[in-house]
C-alpha cells in the first residue's frame, strides 16, 4: 500500500529531522491540529517509513516521535549519528523546539538548527577541541541573524563565563548581529548577566537575556489573541522578547546590563 505525503507532512518531518524528535504535543502544537488528528498523522508517517516504530518516555508525559537515521539522512542531505531521545536531553530538545516554533512557526529558511550547524563542523581531529555549536540561529523578519542558546539550569560562573564568551565569538564568526540567552528562571538569568559582565564585549555581538517560560507563554496568548482577530499578525522576535539586554558598552573593560 502506497503512502501519499504532502508538502505539508514533508515540512513537519524535516522539521522534525533537523530538531532530532519532540513529543506528540509538541508536534501537534507545530502542525497546529488537535492530539486525534496529530495520532492520525504520525500513524500515516509511521506507515511510510518515515518515523521509527518506537515511541519512548524519556520523561513523564507523552511519548516522543523522531525521524528514522535514513529518512534524516535524506532529508537533511548529509549523514547523522543514530539519535533516541533520553532523560537527559528530553528538556532541551523540546525547549529549543518550542522556543524555534514560537519564532519561525514552520518556516524551513528562517531557523538553521544544532544538528544542522554540527554537520557543517564535520568530524574534528583527535587533539582539537570542537568549536562552540549554537543550539540555533534564525533569521528575523526584517533579515537579522540572531544566534541562540536555551538554558533550563544555573551553571557555575566560571563554566557559564567560558560557555557565554565561546557562544559570542561563534556569533561573530558567523556575522550574526546578536546572541539571544532564552533562560529558565531568574536563577539562570542572572548566572548569564554576571558571566557577561565578567568579559570585555568590546568587539563582540549584542547579548540578550530572555525569560523562556514568559516569551513562549506570551508568543502563545498573541497567537490565540490574532487567531480571534484575523487582521492581526504576530511577529515573533520583536518586542515581544521581554528581553533584558547586555550591551557591547563597557565600563573597566566589563559588559554591563542595561
Amino acid at each position: 500500500m502506497s503512502i501519499r505525503l504532502s508538502p505539508r507532512d514533508m515540512v513537519g518531518l524535516t522539521i522534525l529531522a533537523e530538531m532530532y524528535g519532540a513529543p506528540m504535543d509538541v508536534v501537534g502544537e507545530m502542525l497546529g491540529v488537535s492530539s486525534s488528528r496529530t495520532y492520525r498523522i504520525v500513524s500515516k508517517w509511521a506507515a511510510a517509513g518515515m518515523i521509527s516504530d518506537r515511541r519512548p518516555r524519556p520523561v513523564l508525559g507523552p511519548s516522543w516521535i523522531f525521524p528514522t537515521k535514513s529518512t534524516a539522512e535524506a532529508l537533511l542531505g548529509r549523514p547523522v549519528r543514530y539519535w533516541v531521545p533520553t532523560p537527559k536531553m528530553a528538556a532541551h530538545t523540546k525547549a529549543v523546539f518550542q522556543l524555534r516554533l514560537a519564532l519561525t512557526g514552520m518556516d524551513l529558511d528562517r531557523w538553521i538548527s544544532e544538528r544542522v550547524l554540527r554537520g557543517e563542523v564535520g568530524m574534528v581531529q583527535a587533539g582539537q577541541s570542537r568549536p562552540h555549536i549554537h543550539d540555533g540561529r534564525y533569521y528575523t523578519t526584517a533579515g537579522d541573524l540572531w544566534a541562540v542558546e536555551v538554558e533550563l539550569t544555573a551553571k557555575s560562573i566560571a563554566v557559564a563565563r567560558s560557555s557565554v564568551f565561546q557562544a559570542l565569538r561563534v556569533a561573530k564568526a558567523a556575522e550574526c548581529v546578536g546572541l539571544r540567552y532564552y533562560c529558565r528562571g531568574e536563577a539562570v538569568k542572572t548566572v548569564i548577566r554576571t558571566a557577561a559582565s565578567g568579559l570585555n564585549a568590546d568587539d563582540l555581538p549584542q547579548l540578550r537575556l530572555v525569560d523562556l517560560d514568559e516569551f513562549l507563554a506570551s508568543q502563545k496568548a498573541e497567537s490565540s489573541s490574532s487567531d480571534l482577530r484575523p487582521g492581526l499578525r504576530v511577529i515573533a522576535g520583536g518586542a515581544a522578547d521581554h528581553n533584558t539586554q547586555v550591551t557591547a558598552r563597557t565600563e573597566n573593560g566589563k559588559a554591563v546590563s542595561q
